[in-house]
């Protein structure tokens, strides 16, 4: 084993001082951040099928994100767009280390954070408004590597200039350096190394499917009969969703999306002939035969890991199920489990499930990835009046695999009609 330097927060080394006191700088106001490599097309109104087309990626069983007409006859002036359309996270506010600053470097998207003061909807202009950074050194002291968490906090304004959500993001990033004269790692082999610790997937059986189908039999997409805020108690757990299947490379290509590609639906699924005539992969997901133009891997033994806020994407269905046509979800962040180890220096959403009954001292577990069922689950841990009058609950959202495992947790907020 090669001999690693260690490091501790606040002393920083000649070799890093320069680029550490740069970003620093950054982070305080003191240095101006360089102007970004290209220019940003003017804002334009959104159009409804620009919401439309991303809503349904997310949620295709709900009515008031997919369709106009009943949107309009529920009260609202067009279809609202899902939690976290169009938030632009400011988490490269401060430039990346460069990769090749030390022997080894690891980085990855760690929290994100969006607080909407009302829907989005067709014909609003998003602006920007006002934005700061952040930076601070997580390192833990004599560790062998140093650990930044990197990020700015943005808020998005609308044709007036009013607020419409605060953004908040950050990655974490972490070097490493060996002291006795052992050569830096290849860049490939450092990213790799992940790929040895990581859980190996579950294979979904049939018998996993009959379990999936009992829960979507029991989701209930609310509508007009949205809870009161005074019928809804600390401590209530919401109805849970489940996604349509596990989830595959071809999922996370199709949510975020990267090509033409669609997925199978829930009916589908579970159509014999569908069955008869689809690839089923190596962790027993379902599969169209375009799979097999995806199916390369850059890194040998790796599999398809769930793209940032992936999971939490589909486990927000939990939040605006339960608000139906007169709530909104107005905080929805989510947390991340590190690939590397180097990056779990601090817990992820243990005081989320402080509030948990039965879930105390837990908190994210692992990373999602291919073979993963997303079980949305969620329970109410506070309930208040914020300062426009409106009655709101805190929210503890996560979701589970099959295993119990918990792979994303989302610290959220909604907002209910109040019988006042």
């Amino acid at each position: 084993m090669p001999e690693m330097q260690k490091f501790y927060p606040g002393e920083y080394l000649d070799w890093e001082k320069e680029q550490v006191e740069e970003r620093l700088g950054i982070a305080s106001g003191k240095i101006k951040m360089p102007p970004p490599p290209f220019k940003m097309p003017p804002p334009r109104p959104l159009e409804e099928r620009d919401i439309i087309e991303f809503n349904r990626r997310w949620n295709r069983y709900d009515p008031l994100y997919s369709d106009p007409e009943y949107a309009r006859a529920h009260g609202h002036p067009s279809v609202p767009a899902m939690p976290g359309f169009m938030a632009m996270f400011p988490m490269m506010a401060i430039p990346q280390f460069p990769k090749n600053i030390a022997s080894k470097f690891y980085y990855t998207m760690d929290r994100n954070d969006i607080w909407m003061e009302r829907n989005t909807y067709a014909g609003d202009i998003l602006g920007k408004g006002k934005e700061t950074a952040f930076m601070n050194d997580l390192t833990v002291p004599g560790a062998d590597a140093r650990v930044w968490e990197m990020g700015g906090v943005g808020e998005t304004v609308d044709q007036d200039g009013r607020l419409l959500f605060t953004c908040k993001g950050n990655v974490l990033e972490a070097y490493s350096k060996f002291t006795d004269g052992t050569p830096p790692m290849e860049f490939s082999e450092n990213m790799a190394e992940w790929t040895k610790y990581f859980p190996e997937a579950r294979y979904t059986s049939d018998e996993d499917y009959e379990y999936m189908r009992t829960l979507w039999a029991q989701e209930r997409i609310m509508g007009d009969d949205t809870p009161y805020w005074e019928d809804v108690n600390v401590g209530d757990f919401l109805p849970v969703t489940c996604s349509d299947g596990p989830i595959t490379y071809m999922h996370m290509m199709y949510w975020h999306p990267i090509g033409d590609l669609s997925i199978y639906t829930r009916e589908e699924l579970f159509d014999p002939q569908v069955r008869a005539t689809t690839f089923r992969d190596r962790y027993g997901a379902f599969l169209d035969e375009t799979a097999l133009h995806f199916s390369g891997r850059n890194i040998p033994g790796m599999r398809g890991v769930s793209y940032n806020d992936t999971i939490a994407r589909v486990a927000v269905r939990t939040l605006t199920n339960f608000v139906g046509n007169r709530g909104r979800v107005s905080r929805f962040g989510w947390g991340l489990f590190p690939f590397f180890k180097e990056l779990r220096v601090r817990p992820i959403d243990e005081d989320m499930f402080l509030k948990v009954p039965g879930y105390e001292g837990r908190g994210c577990e692992r990373h999602g990835s291919e073979g993963d069922t997303v079980i949305g689950k969620a329970c109410i841990t506070g309930k208040g009046v914020n300062d426009k009058g409106e009655h709101f609950c805190d929210v503890a959202l996560w979701a589970e695999n099959l295993d119990g495992e918990i792979i994303q947790t989302c610290p959220s907020q909604i907002v209910l009609p109040s019988k006042a």
